[in-house]
């Protein structure tokens, strides 16, 4: 496999006719600025002179800035670039999927993406919304983990729409364009790099739409750039805010970064894309440092694969980060290695198995043909050690440090909290915990008073013969299953809270209700635990139910609904026995 590349110049057409590939498997990428004057027509000529030189050859491209070429970024040029395939095995297949694709066009694609032989991987350039590229990387998602997926999003803004191009296809504004490789022979791995540190703690996204984030722990999401960082906003908002980026947590697996862009009059903030709500963020911290040495290992890692050709996707903001350095990270990972690629809107990439959408991040594709031939260095001699770091950065390792200390100390005393309140066997308040939240409704000075409450108290019937026939462990799963019941069908109710009493007795506190509401619960619950597999063949309870009168004492109303519940019981069982 051969990499080969060149600018849009007076020698172009002389240049790309000596490359020599009639007849060879290859594909053309075209990276236009998306700012240049007269883009448009420019990318036209280009289109034309590979379509009269190699009309068989694929070509794929999208408007962009910072078009890689020779190692380095140009940001005026067009850069054209050719992945020539030796192995008549190699091949790709592109796809324009030009205007807006309903759901079975995007189905046919993966029909035949798993119909297809040896597909090692699909490149996708993108100019469609984001929500379009959620929906075909969920699809996507459905090809088994081995098929590598990767692509950008083209680069635009609100003068220049951005967009992409294939084949003697026309551009396109809001769609993709998809490229499958296909190849016994053919080998891809891929890589990102990222190198953001988060510091301080998690914070709660209570409220967003879309891009746009409103509160973060119920507070004007600008706050945590006012208050924390001072941060203003002004003119400088974006490339202040650009140096601490918020790391997003959706799940226990997948993380990513996103910057914000804006803020809004009431104090929202603009992300570079949708913020998932009721997700966790971390604001993370740009330390140079920090970051050459992320891309510093994973370059290692690249050139371990020994590739014929890398595609960098490098995110836009990214660069903008470096500033008058832009070059650093592409030149360090193009040494010895044959690269191409651009600066991107957003990073396409599928991690442990999900395609998502990547900011601040840089994505390596690296692709070769046959075994890997290790011809490159690969030590890390200029990876910066601990003695060279800076003052800010040691500054920002002893607050991050701090921090993380704090947070386990804070998680530990959580569990243990969370142990001292609940029971161990069914996961419901023990009895210390549901005691206290019933004597904390009756008191008038307690955020829990409630005027009107009432309570159930429920026990297994037979529990004993239970235990004494079929064994403790017949009885724990009896118990578990009641526990498993009042969790999803009670303490989702408004009001609602249950604990375990002692033994087989449990206990439900209700504030707020009639009380017909509460009769009519208590005899549901009766009626569903019925239903319940047992051993014995049958699964019942007995249960009290009473209303607290605000002239007794909190012990008096406990001491009557558990004489009721005995009352349920010494009258046959498997009933409920009430004062109301």
């Amino acid at each position: 496999m051969r990499l080969l590349q060149t600018k849009y110049n007076e020698a172009f057409v002389n240049t790309v006719a000596k490359w020599g590939l009639k007849g060879k498997n290859a594909i053309f990428h075209v990276f236009v600025p998306f700012d240049m004057q007269d883009r448009i027509e420019e990318a036209d000529k280009v289109r034309e002179a590979l379509d009269f030189l190699y009309p068989d050859i694929p070509v794929i491209g999208c408007s962009a800035t910072g078009e890689i070429n020779d190692g380095f970024m140009t940001n005026q040029e067009i850069v054209v670039s050719a992945m020539v395939f030796e192995n008549p095995s190699s091949n790709v297949e592109v796809f324009p999927f030009y205007a807006k694709k309903d759901q079975v066009a995007v189905d046919r694609l993966l029909e035949i993406a798993i119909n297809t032989p040896n597909l090692k991987g699909i490149e996708l350039l993108t100019a469609a919304s984001y929500q379009s590229l959620e929906a075909a990387g969920e699809i996507m998602d459905k090809l088994p983990e081995n098929v590598e997926i990767f692509g950008a999003v083209a680069v635009g803004d609100q003068f220049r729409k951005p967009f992409v191009f294939a084949n003697e296809c026309d551009y396109s504004y809001d769609s993709s364009v998809l490229v499958m490789y296909v190849g016994t022979d053919l080998h891809i791995q891929t890589e990102r790099m990222f190198g953001w540190k988060a510091i301080g703690y998690p914070l709660k996204v209570t409220k967003s739409e879309g891009p746009v984030v409103y509160e973060l722990d119920g507070r004007p999401a600008y706050d945590v750039y006012n208050h924390y960082l001072h941060i203003h906003n002004d003119d400088s908002f974006f490339y202040d805010a650009l140096q601490f980026p918020w790391e997003v947590q959706v799940d226990e697996q997948t993380k990513y970064v996103r910057h914000a862009k804006s803020v809004n009059p009431d104090g929202s903030i603009v992300m570079s894309t949708n913020i998932p709500e009721n997700c966790d963020i971390r604001i993370t911290f740009g330390d140079p440092i920090r970051i050459m040495n992320h891309t510093r290992q994973v370059s290692l890692d690249i050139r371990k694969f020994a590739p014929d050709a890398v595609f960098l996707i490098n995110c836009m903001g990214r660069m903008l980060f470096w500033g008058d350095k832009e070059d650093i990270e592409v030149s360090e990972i193009s040494k010895d290695l044959h690269t191409t690629g651009f600066s991107a809107l957003g990073e396409l990439l599928r991690y442990n198995g999900t395609t998502f959408l990547n900011n601040l991040s840089i994505v390596c594709v690296a692709m070769r043909e046959g075994p890997a031939k290790l011809n490159y260095d690969c030590t890390m001699d200029e990876i910066v050690n601990s003695s060279n770091l800076s003052v800010t950065h040691r500054l920002a390792i002893f607050i991050n440090t701090i921090t993380e200390e704090l947070m386990e100390k804070n998680k530990q005393l959580n569990d243990m909290l969370y142990k001292a309140a609940h029971d161990a066997l069914t996961g419901l308040l023990n009895r210390g915990a549901i005691e206290h939240l019933i004597y904390d409704t009756a008191d008038e000075n307690s955020e829990e008073y409630c005027s009107t409450w009432h309570l159930i108290m429920l026990d297994i019937d037979d529990f004993k013969a239970l235990n004494d026939e079929y064994g403790h462990n017949a009885g724990d799963n009896a118990l578990k299953s009641l526990a498993k019941y009042l969790n999803q069908d009670v303490r989702c109710l408004d009001s609602s809270e249950a604990g375990r009493w002692g033994g087989e007795e449990f206990m439900i506190i209700l504030r707020g209700y009639e009380d017909n509401e509460v009769l009519n619960l208590a005899e549901k619950i009766r009626k569903d635990l019925n239903l319940i597999p047992s051993p014995s063949g049958n699964f019942s309870v007995s249960i009290g139910v009473t209303r607290h009168d605000n002239e007794e004492t909190v012990l008096a109303t406990i001491d009557r609904v558990d004489s009721l519940l005995y009352a349920a019981k010494d009258s046959g069982k498997n009933k409920v026995c009430s004062d109301l």
